[in-house]
């Protein structure tokens, strides 16, 4: 038996004509009561009493209509959730920020997923960039958020959708809190409060390289993974530290303030690092963030 047996039974019974039935399913009325005379064969059974007035569906025929017209729902249920899946707009997907990205394309990206691909059960998890790699290659997340460069891994590509300003965080009684935005060079022999390299190794590099340039060598006086913490070392007059500005906006500690740099302002690389292929759910974000980046960089080439 096959599906287009049960789609032309389904026609009869349902029209109660072969004449008719046939220019529903497209076919010519002798191939559909052909059809209809190879599926009785098959069950053994007749589908319909006939006469050269009326079409009946027999008791055998009776049975079989609601199983048939069950079936067909099924296979066009199958096949629409296919569809969708295959389209990006259902299935799963499991991504992964960094601790410093609260806000942003990222933030923005994923509400608007949300709101758009109801269908598609999305998991929010979190982690420094090393972490959402690990995660990546075990498979535990197919989309994740990182600070480039990163590692040659194998099957990963990473793209890069934006860039964020850095900002210096500083106690409110420093004498550099009465400039309006400084200068790289204001920074020169302060002391830095930073963040381990191993927790972040291409965020860690590129801060310092923007801020600082290959010519010089900042003071790194203590070493905080948690940037709540370095924070309170800032508050405690322990030195100065370096931040993403959206993170800097989540973070406010009475006794610290943010201070912008000059233009051309330094700024971190924000990524999404995925599996290659892509799932098409996957590719639907990754196209939602381009999408969403583009005024964004738009604001960026004007100096935000």
């Amino acid at each position: 038996m096959e599906l287009r047996h049960l789609r032309y039974f389904v026609a009869v019974a349902t029209e109660l004509h072969f004449g008719r039935a046939a220019g529903r399913v497209f076919v010519s009325q002798p191939a559909l009561s052909q059809q209809i005379l190879n599926l009785e064969a098959e069950l053994g059974f007749s589908l319909f009493v006939r006469d050269r007035r009326r079409v009946e569906l027999s008791p055998a025929g009776a049975a079989l209509l609601p199983e048939a017209l069950a079936i067909l729902d099924r296979v066009e249920a199958a096949t629409a959730l296919v569809r969708s899946v295959g389209a990006g707009s259902r299935g799963r997907l499991r991504v992964a920020v960094t601790p410093s990205l609260p806000g942003g394309v990222v933030e923005a990206t994923v509400e608007e997923f949300r709101h758009r691909y109801t269908d598609i059960d999305f998991e929010l998890g979190s982690g420094t960039t090393s972490q959402n790699l690990s995660a990546l290659r075990r498979g535990s997340m197919q989309l994740v958020v990182v600070h480039p460069p990163i590692p040659d891994i194998p099957d990963v590509t990473c793209v890069e959708i934006s860039t964020e300003p850095i900002v210096v965080g500083l106690a409110s009684d420093h004498p550099l809190t009465r400039h309006r935005r400084l200068r790289r060079d204001h920074l020169t022999g302060l002391p830095l409060i930073y963040f381990p390299r191993r927790t972040d190794p291409g965020l860690h590099d590129r801060i310092l390289a923007e801020v600082y340039g290959p010519d010089h060598t900042p003071d790194i006086v203590r070493l905080e993974p948690s940037e709540d913490r370095r924070i309170v070392a800032v508050a405690e007059g322990t030195g100065v530290t370096l931040l993403l500005r959206s993170r800097a906006t989540t973070l406010r500690t009475r006794g610290v303030v943010y201070r912008r740099f000059i233009a051309p302002e330094p700024r971190a690389r924000v990524g999404l690092a995925y599996k290659t292929p892509p799932t098409p759910a996957t590719q639907q974000f990754l196209a939602l963030a381009t999408e969403i980046n583009q005024p964004d960089q738009a604001a960026a080439a004007g100096g935000d």
